[in-house]
């Protein structure tokens, strides 16, 4: 090596979560280049390559027409996004992971005399997070009071999170109508925890004083005929996952069910 070209230094800075979702997660890399010539440098041309588990996932080139001044270092960012449905396609092991090794590689080379066909290379690993966008189902009505001046039932959801962390509920809106006509609407009040990896049950316990749907109630019960019914609404989650914000799982169940059984 002529001591007239110092070899620039090339290390990892760090790695950072930029954004997450259901869907996937958008990271960036900062690598860090340090000049130690007395003179300033082209910016280099960095390639780099993303491997999960060994697999070749993304790569990309980084390059730029600005310089490096003398003695002094640079940060080349690398920002890469992670499809967590493709990742599932290229290794399917793991749908049910929450959590994926990483190593993310990177070539770095200077167009500058003496150095010019010599690659500085670095890695770094780390982790990202899988996550899980929670199902809803709904469980049924069931009746735990049924009279001529009140009826009462218990409308359940479930709610399944295949995540590694909980979840709470900040609201649940509902509208549940039997055979085209409304018997309740509401919001259930917010606190339910969701826990890891668990499928929790969520009760709302309805009572009815209306004359008129008493009197509908009563008659299905005493008929034995199936109903239709419809229950729509939305279900507002707020994960305890830093970096993730709360969202929203909107619901529109139908069926039949005999109020007679």
């Amino acid at each position: 090596m002529s001591k007239l070209v110092s070899e620039p230094e090339i290390s990892f800075n760090s790695v950072s979560v930029r954004s997450l979702s259901f869907t996937g997660a958008a990271m960036l890399a900062k690598v860090n280049v340090v000049n130690n010539n007395s003179f300033s440098i082209p910016f280099p041309k960095v390639d780099w390559e993303l491997f999960i588990l060994n697999n070749s996932l993304v790569t990309g080139t980084i390059t730029n027409d600005t310089k490096i001044a003398a003695k002094s270092a640079a940060v080349v960012d690398i920002p890469f996004s992670v499809s967590y449905e493709e990742l599932y396609k290229t290794i399917a092991a793991l749908s049910n992971a929450g959590e994926v090794p990483y190593t993310v590689n990177v070539d770095v080379r200077f167009p500058v005399p003496v150095i010019e066909n010599k690659t500085f290379s670095a890695g770094f690993s780390g982790v990202i997070p899988l996550l899980k966008m929670p199902s809803l189902s709904f469980d049924g009505i069931r009746f735990t009071s049924l009279g001529l001046s009140k009826v009462e039932f218990v409308l359940t959801w479930a709610v399944e999170n295949k995540n590694t962390f909980p979840l709470s509920i900040d609201s649940l809106v509902y509208d549940f109508a039997v055979n085209g006509s409304s018997w309740a609407n509401g919001r259930m009040p917010k606190g339910l925890n969701l826990a890891a990896q668990k499928t929790t049950q969520v009760p709302v316990t309805v009572s009815i004083n209306s004359l008129a749907i008493i009197r509908d109630i009563v008659a299905l019960a005493g008929s034995g005929r199936s109903v239709s019914f419809t229950c729509a609404g939305e279900a507002a989650l707020n994960p305890s996952f830093g970096g993730l914000d709360a969202f929203a799982i909107p619901f529109n169940f139908t069926g039949t069910t005999n109020f007679g059984n």
